[in-house]
Protein backbone atom coordinates (compact mmCIF):
# COMPACT_ATOMS: atom_id res chain seq x y z
CA UNK A 1 0.00 0.00 0.00
CA UNK A 2 1.18 3.58 -0.85
CA UNK A 3 1.54 5.92 1.83
CA UNK A 4 -0.05 9.51 0.52
CA UNK A 5 3.43 11.08 0.39
CA UNK A 6 4.35 8.62 -2.44
CA UNK A 7 1.27 8.57 -3.93
CA UNK A 8 1.31 12.60 -4.43
CA UNK A 9 4.90 12.37 -5.76
CA UNK A 10 4.04 9.95 -8.54
CA UNK A 11 0.93 12.16 -9.50
CA UNK A 12 0.35 12.07 -12.94
CA UNK A 13 -1.69 15.03 -14.87
CA UNK A 14 -3.39 14.50 -18.19
CA UNK A 15 -4.86 17.66 -19.84
CA UNK A 16 -6.97 17.92 -23.23
CA UNK A 17 -6.27 21.92 -24.59
CA UNK A 18 -9.91 21.94 -26.79
CA UNK A 19 -10.61 25.08 -28.09
CA UNK A 20 -14.32 25.11 -26.38
CA UNK A 21 -13.46 23.05 -23.18
CA UNK A 22 -10.17 21.80 -21.21
CA UNK A 23 -10.59 18.88 -19.56
CA UNK A 24 -8.28 17.93 -16.72
CA UNK A 25 -7.35 14.41 -15.31
CA UNK A 26 -5.55 13.29 -12.55
CA UNK A 27 -4.14 9.58 -11.18
CA UNK A 28 -6.36 8.11 -8.92
CA UNK A 29 -9.30 10.63 -9.05
CA UNK A 30 -10.21 10.38 -12.66
CA UNK A 31 -11.36 13.66 -14.58
CA UNK A 32 -11.54 16.50 -12.39
CA UNK A 33 -12.16 19.53 -13.95
CA UNK A 34 -14.38 20.23 -17.63
CA UNK A 35 -14.31 23.77 -18.13
CA UNK A 36 -14.57 26.36 -20.82
CA UNK A 37 -10.90 27.60 -22.69
CA UNK A 38 -11.52 31.26 -21.27
CA UNK A 39 -10.18 33.83 -19.49
CA UNK A 40 -11.66 36.54 -18.14
CA UNK A 41 -9.11 39.61 -16.79
CA UNK A 42 -9.07 43.41 -16.23
CA UNK A 43 -7.02 45.34 -18.59
CA UNK A 44 -5.94 48.34 -16.30
CA UNK A 45 -4.36 46.21 -14.20
CA UNK A 46 -3.99 42.71 -15.45
CA UNK A 47 -5.40 40.41 -13.12
CA UNK A 48 -7.48 37.43 -13.64
CA UNK A 49 -11.02 37.72 -13.60
CA UNK A 50 -12.56 34.65 -13.56
CA UNK A 51 -11.69 31.39 -15.58
CA UNK A 52 -13.63 28.57 -17.20
CA UNK A 53 -17.38 28.70 -17.63
CA UNK A 54 -17.29 31.56 -15.22
CA UNK A 55 -15.19 33.45 -17.51
CA UNK A 56 -17.38 32.29 -20.55
CA UNK A 57 -20.92 33.28 -19.13
CA UNK A 58 -18.86 37.03 -18.51
CA UNK A 59 -18.57 37.03 -22.61
CA UNK A 60 -20.81 39.96 -23.69
CA UNK A 61 -21.61 41.30 -20.28
CA UNK A 62 -18.83 43.08 -19.20
CA UNK A 63 -17.46 46.39 -19.62
CA UNK A 64 -14.66 47.64 -22.01
CA UNK A 65 -12.41 47.40 -19.13
CA UNK A 66 -12.26 43.82 -19.01
CA UNK A 67 -10.74 41.38 -21.63
CA UNK A 68 -12.48 37.70 -22.41
CA UNK A 69 -9.35 35.94 -23.90
CA UNK A 70 -9.71 32.62 -25.63
CA UNK A 71 -6.02 31.47 -26.11
CA UNK A 72 -6.90 28.34 -28.31
CA UNK A 73 -8.22 29.02 -31.59
CA UNK A 74 -8.74 26.42 -34.27
CA UNK A 75 -6.37 23.83 -32.38
CA UNK A 76 -3.60 26.06 -32.06
CA UNK A 77 -2.10 28.12 -28.76
CA UNK A 78 -2.65 31.86 -29.84
CA UNK A 79 -2.02 33.06 -26.48
CA UNK A 80 0.59 31.27 -24.30
CA UNK A 81 0.35 34.00 -21.21
CA UNK A 82 -3.35 33.74 -21.11
CA UNK A 83 -3.38 29.82 -21.60
CA UNK A 84 -0.65 29.77 -19.08
CA UNK A 85 -2.40 31.70 -16.31
CA UNK A 86 -5.65 29.62 -17.12
CA UNK A 87 -3.89 26.13 -16.84
CA UNK A 88 -2.11 27.20 -13.80
CA UNK A 89 -5.81 28.08 -11.82
CA UNK A 90 -7.42 24.87 -13.06
CA UNK A 91 -4.40 22.69 -12.46
CA UNK A 92 -4.60 24.15 -8.79
CA UNK A 93 -8.15 23.69 -8.47
CA UNK A 94 -7.76 19.50 -9.74
CA UNK A 95 -4.65 19.05 -7.79
CA UNK A 96 -3.48 21.77 -5.71
CA UNK A 97 0.00 23.38 -5.80
CA UNK A 98 2.17 21.16 -8.38
CA UNK A 99 5.61 23.33 -7.65
CA UNK A 100 6.33 20.81 -5.11
CA UNK A 101 6.28 17.10 -6.87
CA UNK A 102 6.51 18.38 -10.35
CA UNK A 103 3.90 15.65 -11.56
CA UNK A 104 4.34 14.29 -15.19
CA UNK A 105 2.04 16.25 -17.54
CA UNK A 106 0.58 14.66 -20.91
CA UNK A 107 -1.51 17.27 -23.02
CA UNK A 108 -3.42 16.99 -26.30
CA UNK A 109 -2.73 18.45 -29.58
CA UNK A 110 -4.52 18.13 -32.58
CA UNK A 111 -2.90 15.04 -35.58
CA UNK A 112 -1.65 18.17 -37.30
CA UNK A 113 0.04 20.08 -34.73
CA UNK A 114 3.81 21.12 -36.16
CA UNK A 115 6.76 20.59 -33.94
CA UNK A 116 6.42 24.17 -33.23
CA UNK A 117 2.75 23.87 -31.65
CA UNK A 118 4.33 20.94 -29.42
CA UNK A 119 7.02 23.20 -28.50
CA UNK A 120 4.77 25.89 -27.21
CA UNK A 121 2.31 23.39 -24.78
CA UNK A 122 5.86 22.14 -24.02
CA UNK A 123 7.25 25.26 -22.64
CA UNK A 124 3.30 26.02 -20.96
CA UNK A 125 3.28 22.83 -18.96
CA UNK A 126 7.08 23.18 -18.14
CA UNK A 127 6.60 26.54 -16.69
CA UNK A 128 3.74 25.35 -14.45
CA UNK A 129 5.82 22.78 -12.94
CA UNK A 130 6.15 19.84 -14.75
CA UNK A 131 8.47 17.21 -14.45
CA UNK A 132 8.11 15.43 -17.06
CA UNK A 133 5.74 16.63 -20.51
CA UNK A 134 4.65 14.33 -22.89
CA UNK A 135 1.80 15.48 -26.17
CA UNK A 136 -0.55 13.33 -27.35
CA UNK A 137 -2.69 13.50 -30.88
CA UNK A 138 -6.34 14.05 -30.17
CA UNK A 139 -7.11 11.88 -32.47
CA UNK A 140 -5.02 9.22 -31.01
CA UNK A 141 -6.09 10.01 -27.64
CA UNK A 142 -9.72 9.37 -28.24
CA UNK A 143 -9.80 6.22 -29.69
CA UNK A 144 -7.90 4.86 -26.66
CA UNK A 145 -10.60 6.53 -24.62
CA UNK A 146 -12.93 4.91 -26.75
CA UNK A 147 -11.28 1.20 -26.18
CA UNK A 148 -10.30 0.89 -29.08
CA UNK A 149 -7.17 -2.05 -29.33
CA UNK A 150 -4.91 0.48 -31.25
CA UNK A 151 -2.05 -1.68 -30.82
CA UNK A 152 -3.43 -4.15 -33.13
CA UNK A 153 -2.17 -4.47 -36.56
CA UNK A 154 -5.78 -4.61 -38.32
CA UNK A 155 -6.69 -0.46 -39.12
CA UNK A 156 -8.85 1.15 -37.01
CA UNK A 157 -11.25 4.49 -38.57
CA UNK A 158 -11.66 7.55 -36.46
CA UNK A 159 -13.11 11.11 -36.98
CA UNK A 160 -12.47 13.53 -34.13
CA UNK A 161 -15.05 16.34 -34.39
CA UNK A 162 -13.43 19.14 -31.80
CA UNK A 163 -14.57 22.69 -31.25
CA UNK A 164 -11.56 24.00 -33.32
CA UNK A 165 -10.79 20.96 -35.90
CA UNK A 166 -11.82 18.26 -37.50
CA UNK A 167 -9.68 15.17 -37.99
CA UNK A 168 -9.89 11.83 -39.49
CA UNK A 169 -7.54 9.65 -39.18
CA UNK A 170 -6.35 5.68 -39.71
CA UNK A 171 -4.38 3.63 -36.63
CA UNK A 172 -2.77 0.88 -36.73
CA UNK A 173 -0.07 -0.71 -34.58
CA UNK A 174 -0.30 2.16 -32.08
CA UNK A 175 0.28 4.54 -34.98
CA UNK A 176 -1.33 7.26 -37.22
CA UNK A 177 -1.33 6.33 -40.20
CA UNK A 178 -2.71 8.42 -42.54
CA UNK A 179 -4.78 11.83 -41.81
CA UNK A 180 -6.69 14.35 -42.64
CA UNK A 181 -8.25 18.16 -40.99
CA UNK A 182 -9.86 21.09 -41.18
CA UNK A 183 -11.39 23.81 -39.62
CA UNK A 184 -15.27 23.14 -40.46
CA UNK A 185 -14.84 21.93 -37.11
CA UNK A 186 -17.93 22.75 -34.04
CA UNK A 187 -16.89 26.53 -33.08
CA UNK A 188 -17.23 27.27 -37.20
CA UNK A 189 -20.49 25.59 -37.36
CA UNK A 190 -21.90 27.95 -34.45
CA UNK A 191 -20.39 30.99 -35.80
CA UNK A 192 -22.32 29.71 -39.19
CA UNK A 193 -25.05 29.59 -36.96
CA UNK A 194 -24.86 32.76 -35.49
CA UNK A 195 -24.84 33.89 -39.18
CA UNK A 196 -27.91 32.15 -40.73
CA UNK A 197 -29.92 34.16 -37.92
CA UNK A 198 -28.59 37.80 -38.50
CA UNK A 199 -28.72 37.14 -42.21
CA UNK A 200 -32.30 35.57 -42.37
CA UNK A 201 -33.88 36.31 -39.19
CA UNK A 202 -32.72 39.65 -38.68
CA UNK A 203 -31.43 38.28 -35.11
CA UNK A 204 -28.28 39.08 -33.44
CA UNK A 205 -27.26 36.00 -31.39
CA UNK A 206 -24.54 34.94 -29.00
CA UNK A 207 -21.99 32.10 -28.37
CA UNK A 208 -23.82 30.67 -25.72
CA UNK A 209 -26.96 30.36 -27.99
CA UNK A 210 -25.59 29.67 -31.02
CA UNK A 211 -23.90 26.63 -29.23
CA UNK A 212 -27.42 25.17 -27.05
CA UNK A 213 -29.08 25.83 -31.26
CA UNK A 214 -26.85 23.49 -32.45
CA UNK A 215 -26.78 20.88 -29.29
CA UNK A 216 -30.99 21.05 -28.82
CA UNK A 217 -32.10 21.84 -32.08
CA UNK A 218 -29.96 21.15 -35.08
CA UNK A 219 -30.92 17.94 -36.76
CA UNK A 220 -30.21 16.11 -39.80
CA UNK A 221 -33.37 13.80 -40.16
CA UNK A 222 -35.89 15.79 -42.20
CA UNK A 223 -38.95 15.23 -39.91
CA UNK A 224 -37.14 16.33 -36.87
CA UNK A 225 -39.20 18.49 -35.01
CA UNK A 226 -36.99 20.03 -32.53
CA UNK A 227 -37.20 24.11 -31.58
CA UNK A 228 -36.10 26.03 -28.98
CA UNK A 229 -37.47 29.14 -28.32
CA UNK A 230 -34.17 31.78 -28.34
CA UNK A 231 -33.36 35.68 -27.21
CA UNK A 232 -31.30 37.90 -28.98
CA UNK A 233 -31.26 41.56 -30.69
CA UNK A 234 -33.37 42.83 -33.42
CA UNK A 235 -31.17 44.20 -36.04
CA UNK A 236 -33.61 46.41 -37.40
CA UNK A 237 -34.50 48.50 -34.54
CA UNK A 238 -31.66 47.10 -31.82
CA UNK A 239 -34.70 45.94 -29.18
CA UNK A 240 -34.05 43.01 -27.66
CA UNK A 241 -36.34 40.04 -29.83
CA UNK A 242 -37.60 36.37 -28.94
CA UNK A 243 -37.93 33.87 -31.95
CA UNK A 244 -39.43 30.09 -31.92
CA UNK A 245 -36.27 28.67 -34.14
CA UNK A 246 -36.96 24.86 -35.73
CA UNK A 247 -34.87 22.55 -36.88
CA UNK A 248 -36.06 22.40 -40.41
CA UNK A 249 -35.39 25.93 -40.52
CA UNK A 250 -31.31 24.92 -39.87
CA UNK A 251 -31.63 21.73 -42.13
CA UNK A 252 -30.32 23.09 -45.57
CA UNK A 253 -27.28 24.82 -43.37
CA UNK A 254 -26.63 21.40 -41.16
CA UNK A 255 -25.97 19.58 -44.52
CA UNK A 256 -23.51 22.08 -46.24
CA UNK A 257 -22.06 21.96 -43.33
CA UNK A 258 -22.03 18.18 -42.64
CA UNK A 259 -20.81 18.23 -46.29
CA UNK A 260 -17.55 19.88 -45.70
CA UNK A 261 -17.11 17.06 -43.12
CA UNK A 262 -17.75 14.36 -45.27
CA UNK A 263 -15.11 15.73 -48.00
CA UNK A 264 -12.62 15.27 -45.45
CA UNK A 265 -13.56 11.57 -44.80
CA UNK A 266 -13.91 11.09 -48.47
CA UNK A 267 -10.49 12.33 -48.94
CA UNK A 268 -9.05 10.20 -46.12
CA UNK A 269 -10.88 6.84 -47.37
CA UNK A 270 -9.13 7.64 -51.06
CA UNK A 271 -5.53 7.36 -49.05
CA UNK A 272 -6.23 4.62 -47.01
CA UNK A 273 -3.39 1.51 -48.01
CA UNK A 274 -5.28 -1.54 -49.97
CA UNK A 275 -3.95 -3.39 -46.56
CA UNK A 276 -6.40 -1.68 -44.19
CA UNK A 277 -9.40 -0.93 -46.99
CA UNK A 278 -10.81 -4.03 -45.52
CA UNK A 279 -10.47 -3.11 -42.01
CA UNK A 280 -12.15 -0.01 -42.55
CA UNK A 281 -15.36 -1.32 -44.23
CA UNK A 282 -15.71 -4.13 -41.83
CA UNK A 283 -15.43 -1.80 -38.38
CA UNK A 284 -17.26 1.44 -39.62
CA UNK A 285 -15.98 4.73 -38.74
CA UNK A 286 -16.12 5.47 -35.15
CA UNK A 287 -17.13 9.29 -34.19
CA UNK A 288 -16.22 11.46 -30.89
CA UNK A 289 -15.56 15.15 -30.45
CA UNK A 290 -18.35 17.26 -29.39
CA UNK A 291 -19.87 17.91 -32.96
CA UNK A 292 -20.29 14.16 -32.84
CA UNK A 293 -23.46 14.30 -30.79
CA UNK A 294 -25.40 16.49 -33.44
CA UNK A 295 -28.79 14.76 -34.07
CA UNK A 296 -29.11 12.20 -36.65
CA UNK A 297 -25.22 12.33 -37.70
CA UNK A 298 -24.78 8.83 -37.90
CA UNK A 299 -27.61 8.43 -40.36
CA UNK A 300 -25.90 11.35 -42.48
CA UNK A 301 -22.57 9.46 -42.67
CA UNK A 302 -23.83 5.89 -43.12
CA UNK A 303 -25.60 7.34 -46.05
CA UNK A 304 -23.30 9.16 -47.49
CA UNK A 305 -20.41 6.41 -47.14
CA UNK A 306 -22.04 2.77 -47.28
CA UNK A 307 -20.20 2.05 -43.88
CA UNK A 308 -21.15 1.37 -40.42
CA UNK A 309 -20.85 4.66 -38.21
CA UNK A 310 -21.12 4.39 -34.54
CA UNK A 311 -20.63 7.83 -31.79
CA UNK A 312 -18.73 6.33 -28.81
CA UNK A 313 -20.81 7.06 -26.02
CA UNK A 314 -18.28 9.26 -23.88
CA UNK A 315 -17.31 10.88 -27.36
CA UNK A 316 -16.74 14.23 -25.25
CA UNK A 317 -14.45 12.99 -22.97
CA UNK A 318 -12.78 10.00 -24.79
CA UNK A 319 -9.91 12.20 -25.52
CA UNK A 320 -9.29 13.08 -22.06
CA UNK A 321 -9.81 9.60 -21.21
CA UNK A 322 -7.25 8.22 -23.36
CA UNK A 323 -4.68 10.68 -22.02
CA UNK A 324 -5.34 9.23 -18.08
CA UNK A 325 -4.94 5.65 -19.83
CA UNK A 326 -1.61 6.14 -21.76
CA UNK A 327 -0.25 8.11 -18.43
CA UNK A 328 -1.58 4.82 -16.41
CA UNK A 329 0.39 2.55 -18.96
CA UNK A 330 3.17 5.14 -20.09
CA UNK A 331 5.83 2.83 -20.79
CA UNK A 332 3.87 0.71 -23.38
CA UNK A 333 3.04 4.60 -25.14
CA UNK A 334 6.56 6.41 -24.41
CA UNK A 335 7.72 5.75 -27.95
CA UNK A 336 4.87 6.81 -30.07
CA UNK A 337 4.44 9.98 -27.77
CA UNK A 338 5.98 13.36 -28.05
CA UNK A 339 8.21 13.65 -25.13
CA UNK A 340 10.45 16.12 -22.67
CA UNK A 341 11.93 16.05 -19.49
Amino acid sequence: MKIPIVEKLNKKIGIDIGSSRTRIWVSGAGILINEATCIAFDKTNKSVLAVGDEAYQMDGRVGSNIVVAYPVKDGKVYDMVALTALLKILIHQAAGSITFYNPIIMASVPARATQADKEIVTQVLSSLGAGETYTISQPLAASIGAGVPIADASGSFLLHMGAGVVEGVVISLGSIIVSQSNEYAGEYFSNSIRTFALKNLDLKISKRTASSLKKEVVSVEFNSEREKLVAGQDTINENPKELLIRSKELSNHTLAYLEKVENLVVKLLSQVPPELAVDVIDKGLLLTGGSAKLHGIEIFFVEKLGIPVCVVDNSETAVVEGIGQALENLDLFRRSLGHQE
